[in-house]
């Protein structure tokens, strides 16, 4: 499925994800967004293959992130936030 497959299923049924940094549970209705009690980023995938590769990533960059169900076929990423030179 694609971004736009993602983002209208979001806007049917949004999807929780709990905060592995703060357990803020979270509820998104777009792909990305962030945490609301600790402004972590928060990516949602369909597929696990692309969190797993959005986690490595993240990790080679030196964030701290974690990889999450969010149900429903749903896997979310969450990672620390960055500061300084924007995202």
């Amino acid at each position: 499925m694609s971004d736009e497959g993602l983002s209208a299923r979001l806007d049917r049924e949004p999807a929780q994800v709990e905060c592995k940094i703060c357990r803020h549970r979270q509820w998104l209705s777009a792909a990305t967004g962030r945490c609301d009690q600790c402004s972590s980023d928060i990516e949602l995938f369909e597929s696990r293959e692309a969190a797993v590769t959005a986690l490595d990533q993240l990790s080679r960059e030196g964030r701290v992130a974690f990889l999450v169900d969010a149900g429903k076929g749903l896997f979310g990423v969450v990672a620390n936030r960055k500061f300084g030179g924007g995202r």
